[in-house]
């Protein structure tokens, strides 16, 4: 019976190994399934979150467009009558010499032109919600981005220095797409900043081909288990503050649309840097995907 007990054995072994074998294929084919539904069902919610931020921009985009179209009806009226009155002023004697109400014209006229460009910088922002892809200066995309938020730095005593090299070629990008982009890294050092802080923005060649756009703070800095983290959506260390979490998941996202890279490095306590490398010629499957978004 020694040779059917020891076949048996082999059967027994082989049926043990070929069930251990199945289960873990089963165990492993179901844990992949499960994760790749999860991930996809991830994926769907940040797409969708996605879709109605870019609704809201749009909606936003509209709104300040109508706002400013409606302001700037008033403001050619003040324009014209502030004008009225002082040539008026200046051709009637009585009025001649009075400083004090020639003072109070100019500053009348001088605070229309303030108001009537930022109607110009909201409609600059409202008109690029279509792809457009076109040679520009990137510095003066930030300086329009800056124009809306000076007057906070102002009052926060925040000191904003812009580096740059002479020779910065332009771009061939699009103007919407890195408007958001600085606006989100911008308003991200202002969050992290305290009052009389300082925000260094550095423009550098890259070879031959690219440009580095860096945007440093001397802030809170971010821990290194949160910086892992920074570009994943929903996650934010601002939660308590209103904070969404899509900022810069939404800001990596764009950077890579237009064919760029983005890099971040933090210290706690020392402050934040955002690195950016553009293109300066974009390539033409960037380029295809861009106006296909």
């Amino acid at each position: 019976m020694r040779p059917w007990q020891k076949t048996r054995m082999h059967l027994i072994v082989f049926l043990f190994l070929s069930v251990v074998i199945i289960l873990a294929v089963v165990v492993g084919t179901a844990t992949y399934l499960v994760n790749r539904i999860y991930l996809a069902d991830q994926r769907r919610i940040t797409m969708l979150h996605q879709v109605e931020y870019a609704n809201k921009m749009a909606s936003v985009g509209r709104l300040a467009a109508g706002v400013a179209h409606e302001i700037n009806n008033p403001l050619a009226i003040i324009n014209e009558k502030a004008g009225l009155i002082k040539d008026l002023i200046t051709f009637r004697k009585e009025y001649e010499g009075d400083e004090k109400l020639q003072g109070l014209v100019d500053s009348i006229l001088s605070s229309v032109d303030r108001a009537g460009a930022i109607t110009k910088r909201l409609l600059g922002f409202s008109r690029q919600t279509e792809v457009s892809i076109r040679p520009l200066q990137v510095k003066e995309v930030i300086e329009e981005v800056l124009g809306f938020l000076v007057k906070e730095a102002e009052y926060r005593s925040i000191a904003i220095s812009i580096e740059a090299v002479d020779e910065i070629p332009q771009i061939e990008s699009d103007r919407g797409k890195l408007q958001e982009i600085f606006l989100n890294l911008i308003n991200n050092a202002f969050a992290a900043l305290n009052d009389g802080g300082n925000l260094t923005i550095g423009f550098a060649p890259a070879g031959s081909n690219k440009i580095t756009i860096s945007i440093t703070d001397d802030g809170c800095g971010i821990s290194p288990a949160d910086l892992k983290k920074i570009f994943e959506p929903f996650f934010s260390t601002k939660t308590q503050s209103g904070g969404t979490g899509l900022g810069l998941s939404i800001t990596y996202k764009l950077v890579q649309e237009i064919g760029g890279t983005i890099e971040v490095k933090s210290r706690p306590g020392e402050g934040t840097t955002f690195t950016i490398v553009l293109p300066i010629k974009m390539p033409k499957e960037v380029r295809d995907a861009c106006e296909y978004y």
